[in-house]
């Protein structure tokens, strides 16, 4: 799989601070009731053994396993001002008005 961070999603993620011990990470969360879906979640997190480690346009994003094993697909994380962040892959958008969580401090 390949995750490429786009240059506006870039310049956005360079405004935040991050704490110690903290890095960007993307989350599934499982919801549903007669049927089910996922949806993301996206924030300054610690890191899980089992996460994934992108580096992409000199940025670093992890992904949780269970993403890793729900999308099958390259993805893209772009930025739109105004709307937040996208996860994009080449056959659907995942997730549109991402914004970054503060999990720890």
């Amino acid at each position: 799989m390949k995750f490429t961070i786009t240059d506006q999603a870039k310049e956005k993620l360079q405004t935040y601070d991050l704490p110690k011990g903290a890095s960007f990470k993307i989350t599934s969360i499982f919801s549903g009731g007669c049927s089910y879906t996922y949806n993301y979640e996206f924030a300054l997190d610690h890191v899980k053994e089992e996460d994934t480690k992108f580096e992409d346009n000199g940025m670093t994003v992890y992904l949780d396993a269970l993403t890793l094993k729900h999308i099958d697909e390259d993805l893209k994380l772009d930025y739109v001002d105004g709307t937040g962040f996208r996860l994009i892959g080449p056959s659907q958008i995942y997730s549109f008005h991402l914004n970054v969580k503060r999990k720890v401090n």
